[in-house]
This record gives C-alpha cells, sequence and structure tokens, in this order.
C-alpha cells in the first residue's frame, strides 16, 4: 500500500504547495521521487517521532497541510500524548500514517506490531480513522483526505493481491452477498477472510462486509442483513477490546438489534511467545484462511 500511497500523495502534493511531508527516517525504495518532486516540503524528522508529532501541530497551526509517516506503533502508542494534547484537542489538521498495521512486520515482533492502535486512536477526540482493505482503495481515501480538515489516522499494511473485482470504495460496503451469516471484517485481514469464503463448499451463506472507516453508522441494508440471519462474525487483526468487535456491539445494541449468535474473532497477542511471520503470527491466534474456514463453515 506504501507504494501507492506514495504515488497518489505526490500527484496532491504537487497541486498544493501548503503540503507538506514528514517521516520518521522511514520510506526507503518507497520515497525517494516524492523527496525530490516536494523538495523542502519533505522532511526527515529522523527517530524523534515525538518531535515529530509536535512540529507538525505547529505547521497546521500555522495553516500548513502536515503529513506524518512511520510505523504504525511509532506514530500511535509511542507518541499519544503528543498525538491527543498538540493534535486532537485543538482538532489541527494533521494526517498521520501508520505503516504496518496488525502483525505486517512479523519477526520485528512486538514492538513493530500494531494490535491495538484503532483502540488507542479512538479514545481521541476529533480523531478519524481509516484502515483500507485493498490497495485500489488508496486513492479514493487519499482524496478524500485531503478534502477533509482534522486529525486522522490512516492504517496502511501490505494488502496481499486477490483475484476479484474490487469494488468502488465507500466507507462500508457489502463484498459478497448471502443469507446465512454476516461476517464483518476490518480492513486488509479481509486478504484472509475472502479466500477462506471461496474455499466453503456451501456457496453463497456469506454475506460479507467490509469496514474502512472508524467510527461508522450501520446502514440499511447492512441492518435488514443482521436482522434476517441472526448470526454475525466480526474479524479483526486487533485485540478484541477497542476495535471494531467493541464498536460493533455497541452499533448493535444502539438499533435494538440482538442476534442470535455473535463470534468474535480477533488477536489474542503472542501465544507461544516466539518470533515469526505475519502468517505465523495469524495461525497462532486462528486468523489464517484455514482457521477462519473452519469457524465459517460452523
Amino acid at each position: 500500500m506504501r507504494y501507492k500511497f506514495a504515488e497518489i500523495f505526490e500527484q496532491i502534493a504537487k497541486k498544493d504547495k501548503k503540503t507538506v511531508f514528514m517521516t520518521g527516517d522511514l520510506g526507503f525504495h518507497a520515497f525517494e521521487r516524492l523527496r525530490d518532486k516536494l523538495g523542502e516540503r519533505f522532511i526527515n524528522a529522523g527517530v524523534a517521532e515525538h518531535n515529530m508529532v509536535t512540529a507538525a501541530a505547529g505547521m497546521a497551526y500555522a495553516g500548513l497541510k502536515p503529513w506524518i509517516y512511520s510505523i504504525a506503533p511509532f506514530v500511535t502508542i509511542k507518541v499519544l500524548e503528543e498525538i491527543r494534547n498538540d493534535i486532537c484537542l485543538p482538532n489541527y489538521n494533521v494526517k498521520i500514517i501508520g505503516l504496518g498495521g496488525g502483525y505486517d512486520y512479523g519477526i520485528a515482533g512486538p514492538t513493530h506490531h500494531a494490535i491495538n492502535d484503532v483502540g488507542i486512536m479512538m479514545t481521541l477526540p476529533n480523531m478519524r480513522i481509516y484502515t483500507p482493505g485493498f490497495a485500489e482503495h488508496i486513492a479514493p481515501i487519499i482524496t478524500k483526505l485531503n478534502k477533509e480538515s482534522g486529525p486522522t489516522y490512516l492504517r496502511l499494511t501490505k494488502a496481499e493481491p486477490l483475484n476479484i473485482k474490487i469494488p468502488q470504495y465507500t466507507s462500508l460496503q457489502r463484498i459478497i452477498r448471502g443469507d446465512k451469516v454476516v461476517v464483518v471484517v476490518l480492513g486488509s485481514i479481509i486478504n484472509k477472510v475472502l479466500p477462506a469464503i471461496q474455499g466453503l463448499s456451501r456457496k453463497n451463506s456469506v454475506d460479507l462486509w467490509l469496514v474502512s472507516e472508524l467510527p461508522f453508522n450501520l446502514t440499511k441494508e447492512l441492518k435488514t442483513s443482521l436482522q434476517k440471519t441472526s448470526n454475525i462474525v466480526v474479524v479483526e487483526e486487533h485485540v478484541k477490546t477497542g476495535g471494531l468487535g467493541d464498536y460493533f456491539q455497541h452499533l448493535l445494541v444502539e438499533s435494538k438489534i440482538y442476534p442470535k449468535k455473535y463470534r468474535h474473532l480477533h488477536s489474542r497477542g503472542y501465544i507461544s511467545h516466539r518470533y515469526g511471520s505475519r502468517d505465523f503470527y495469524l495461525k497462532e491466534n486462528k486468523l489464517d484462511r484455514e482457521s477462519l474456514k473452519k469457524e465459517l463453515s460452523t
């Protein structure tokens, strides 16, 4: 997703001279062209994310449009106080781009994983969160962010390619129509959920929905499907507390929808305390294709 982000962002920044890009010493083999095109509006803040956040807030106060970029936990957990105090409380127009949502950084281990970032950012005032499921959705999201004003967190991942027709972007969208179980997915874990569904023996059983923005509201179509099936599965590469599962349950109660069956498939952290790839962690947490296929077939 970062390559697509760099491509689209360059087009936007060339048109708007107030746009500034700041990186926490990251972007090798992805942002060299962007650096050359933006010149002094491309700032490598170094391994100093706290300073980067506060400097971005100052730029926003002065009327500039800063976008800050680093590994996801380094621009969420590590700098939470600066984001809250300097960006969110005064409601400044700063875009925060975090690379490597979930277990994307694999072997780098827990310090580089972002499995509680959404929950943390959801607690902040004025914050809006974007979690694209497909690389094809980066362009419309970046275009939308450029038009919006206020604090934003964009959670980027590697986004594996899928052999499906990618639908036009909306914040909450139906990917597959079905009539037995509603599956609601947060962001790029869709790249494991879709192959699992395609491997099911019974076709058209899963009504699959992708959430790409938080907070959001239930659509009329989703409410109808939830009431019809009364069988719900929420899937996210995030811990149980504070993510899509928690938020979705509140929406159900507010809408007076009480399903007969509700399952929440989520990250449980580090079960074996061993290091491995993203696929290793997903398998441990039963978020891999085969585990999801088994869960969705029951």
